[in-house]
């Protein structure tokens, strides 16, 4: 049974879950720009994350079904394996408190691809089994089953999507008495983590870009457009074209 939405709406809308919004919307934000006449869709509880992209052409925030009601004006409530859109009708997707809960993850990742464009990009955010998050059980990432970032690859390259990029972020613990000093975590965490020091270990949710593929890169191929979602300090496009350009130059 999953977390219902007004737990979350309740955590999210509290200081604490708000800070952790403003944490991931910013990652979204540069990891992809304002997606300026691009079709967005999220799944799962996403829509605090979705209002980051203004010029979006279009904006359509699905919530599971089994997590109760939800009040929006762009929300609709959905199975988890049969989605309301057309086959390759989004451009990127946002996939946030889908996974830990889900009866078969597979299904999600299943009906994603088919919404997604040839060349449409997803985000996971996803539940580190290593950070402090799932830890605590007023943490709403403490529910269901977190993932480690192997997991999250194997379970990509089963429904068919190639690894582009990956970040960490909510390194600070989610405890309200150290909230003045998150964004101390968040700025050191975001600059230990191209250096391959360990402290992204502890962050409470992981964040994963994939493309849709019809052939995944074999394993240890996949190294070769691995590379933080973001860099500290400034935007950048992530994804295989951006990767590849950015090696060759």
């Amino acid at each position: 049974m999953r977390t219902s939405s007004a737990s979350l709406d309740r955590f999210y809308g509290g200081s604490l879950g708000q800070l952790a919004v403003q944490v991931l919307r910013q990652k979204l934000a540069d990891a992809w720009g304002d997606l300026s006449g691009l079709r967005v869709g999220g799944f799962g509880f996403t829509g605090g994350l979705l209002p980051v992209f203004p010029k979006a052409e279009r904006v359509i925030d699905m919530a599971p079904a089994g997590a109760g009601a939800v009040i929006g004006p762009n929300t609709v409530l959905v199975e988890e394996d049969n989605w309301p859109l057309r086959e390759a009708s989004l451009d990127r997707l946002v996939l946030f408190h889908a996974l830990e809960e889900a009866s078969d993850p597979r299904r999600i990742l299943r009906e994603a691809w088919r919404v997604l464009t040839d060349d449409g990009r997803l985000i996971i955010i996803a539940a580190n089994r290593h950070g402090f998050w799932t830890l605590i059980e007023n943490s709403p990432l403490a529910a269901g089953r977190p993932f480690s970032r192997r997991q999250l690859h194997e379970l990509l390259a089963k429904g068919m999507f190639a690894p582009t990029a990956q970040a960490s972020a909510l390194y600070f613990p989610p405890l309200t008495q150290l909230r003045p000093i998150a964004p101390l975590w968040e700025r050191t965490g975001d600059r230990l983590e191209p250096l391959g020091i360990p402290l992204p270990n502890v962050a409470g949710a992981l964040l994963i870009e994939a493309r849709c593929s019809l052939a995944v890169p074999a394993s240890g191929s996949k190294a070769e457009v691995f590379g933080p979602l973001l860099a500290p300090g400034r935007r950048r496009v992530v994804g295989l074209a951006a990767e590849k350009k950015r090696r060759s130059g």
